[in-house]
């Protein structure tokens, strides 16, 4: 019986969740954490990701430009209870926040995702060195896909 016990016991540890073992689950989104600054057209853009700590990342994203007022939105990545992995996105100040899955990830990139969402459909993220390269991707209403793409440079650690 405690051989029994002991294989039971060795298969638990095995498939308990990273969080369960100290690990946070975000963990491998570690690359995206720091301070990024670029320019979108005339304007100097922004993002911030805090490192994952607790199965949360903080992150917010700022456009600031002379010719209209300040663009930002808050972000939130979050290891949900059930396991998934989820950007959540609150654009503008919109009271409103919509989620987006992780659905594919690898070394340096992720991709999430929410396809009953009108615009965007799917948010990227892909590292190169000291750079990396967001986009945001939807229908476009005319039956092709609308892409907007930023790439910023890495300014400084995150907290």
């Amino acid at each position: 019986m405690s051989r029994l016990f002991a294989v039971l016991l060795l298969a638990l540890c095995v498939a308990a969740p990273a969080q369960a073992r100290g690990e946070d689950p975000l963990k491998s989104l570690s690359w995206l954490s720091g301070q990024w600054i670029g320019r979108d057209g005339v304007a100097r853009a922004e993002e911030h990701f805090m490192k994952p700590a607790g199965g949360v990342m903080l992150g917010m994203r700022r456009s600031l430009s002379t010719s209209r007022p300040a663009d930002t939105e808050f972000i939130r990545i979050v290891a949900e209870p059930d396991g998934r992995i989820v950007y959540y996105a609150q654009p503008l100040g919109n009271p409103h926040i919509v989620g987006f899955t992780l659905v594919e990830s690898g070394d340096n990139m992720v991709v999430f995702a929410n396809p009953d969402h009108h615009y965007p459909q799917r948010i990227v993220y892909n590292r190169y060195g000291r750079n990396v390269v967001a986009a945001m991707e939807g229908p476009d209403g005319k039956g092709g896909v609308r892409r907007y793409r930023w790439t910023w440079r890495l300014a400084g650690d995150a907290p």
